[in-house]
């Protein structure tokens, strides 16, 4: 199986609203995003993975039950990944 391009992983509608929940709220942890979101946190899970995969989040602390804190990384990505975002960024939840 190949991996996934850095195009496939932000070019998704459910990904790019957990980035601009995070953008917006974050640090917030996989079950935050899921109830900001809308979306089950299995599927948030599973997305936040692929975005830490692509240094697109990054893990910035803990909570007193263990589940770790995300936040936005967009910095060091081309200018075509902050516009994606900042594009899809009215619509998010």
């Amino acid at each position: 199986m190949s991996s996934p391009r850095l195009e496939t992983v932000v070019n998704h509608d459910g990904r790019l609203n957990l980035l601009c929940c995070l953008l917006d709220a974050g640090p917030l942890s996989v079950p935050q995003l899921a109830a900001r979101a809308g979306e089950s946190p299995q599927a948030v899970r599973y997305w936040v993975s692929l975005l830490d995969l692509f240094d697109l989040v990054e893990m910035r602390g803990v909570l007193d039950d263990g589940e770790p804190l995300y936040s936005v990384t967009l910095d060091d990505h081309p200018e075509w990944v902050r516009e994606a975002v900042r594009q899809h960024r009215p619509r998010a939840l």
